[in-house]
């Protein structure tokens, strides 16, 4: 706070606009262990969810690649009264290279903003085509398939009725306006952006990747970087008060909104070393 007050004239003190600027500097941002939902996906993880693989996929399970699914969880901690409006999230994949992970699908993506915005837990599941697949109860399914854009109706099913792999039960934000930039399907590196002008209410966000590897693999490294930009306009309504007596330095980061968010966004920064399990052999 002694920084942020020096940015004040005569030594003047932030007094009750300090709260905001507190509550903001003491929030959080952490990553969960992407090794705790770490799966391999076999024809057979498939089977035992009353579905097959397509064609393509069961033949590069067999012949060339192990895949694998995992989520990775992002914690935004707000500190009280303190606004978010973007969160960031960043994997990238290690090795490079002949034996570099490629990255299959990854969720949520621009198509699943509307299961965001839905209000109602839904079970989010893997099907036979390596694309996601929503479950919510007989009440709100109706509702859910004519929200969803035409290409993803079908995925939609009554809970208990989706033949698919379960991997991230009672999806649910509260959110209402949110949009989401992802980008990453086919390379080492995935990318999400979810903007929301209270995307803190968001709370622990869950991202879910499906990778590849080359088989005989045993390991993979994984680097994390994710940030939470704050809310511009609440951080100067609060500080209003002040702001004839901050320094023209400030006041000009203040009137640059997003430069501003950027420099002072909460950040998270991770690696990781990934044991790749291995199928279970029969005894």
């Amino acid at each position: 706070m002694q920084k942020w007050e020096g940015t004040l004239a005569a030594g003047t003190k932030l007094g009750t606009s300090a709260a905001a600027v507190e509550s903001l500097l003491k929030t959080q941002v952490s990553f969960g262990n992407p090794q705790d939902t770490l799966t391999l996906l076999t024809e057979e993880t498939f089977k035992g969810s009353g579905t097959e693989l397509i064609g393509i996929y069961k033949q590069q399970m067999q012949t060339q690649y192990d895949f694998y699914y995992m989520t990775l969880t992002v914690d935004l901690r707000p500190k009280p009264g303190a606004q978010f409006w973007r969160l960031t999230c960043q994997l990238d994949f290690h090795p490079k290279g002949e034996n570099e992970p490629i990255i299959q699908s990854i969720f949520p993506n621009q198509k699943w903003r509307t299961i965001m915005n839905f209000g109602v837990g839904t079970d989010i599941e893997l099907n036979g085509n390596l694309e996601w697949s929503a479950e919510v109860d007989s009440a709100s399914l109706g509702e859910l398939t004519n929200l969803l854009p035409g290409e993803l109706k079908t995925n939609a099913a009554n809970k208990n009725e989706l033949k698919a792999f379960l991997v991230l039960p009672e999806y649910k934000y509260e959110l209402s306006h949110s949009e989401i930039t992802a980008v990453g399907e086919g390379s080492s590196t995935c990318f999400w952006r979810i903007q929301d002008q209270e995307i803190q209410k968001v709370g622990t966000a869950k991202f879910a990747v499906v990778f590849k590897v080359p088989k005989g693999t045993e390991s993979i490294n994984l680097r994390g970087i994710a940030w939470a930009e704050p809310n511009m306009n609440w951080l100067a309504a609060d500080v209003r008060d002040v702001f004839s007596e901050l320094s023209d330095r400030f006041k000009n980061l203040l009137r640059r909104k997003d430069e501003a968010a950027i420099q002072l966004a909460r950040i998270a920064n991770e690696e990781w070393s990934l044991i790749l399990p291995k199928a279970t052999i029969p005894s």
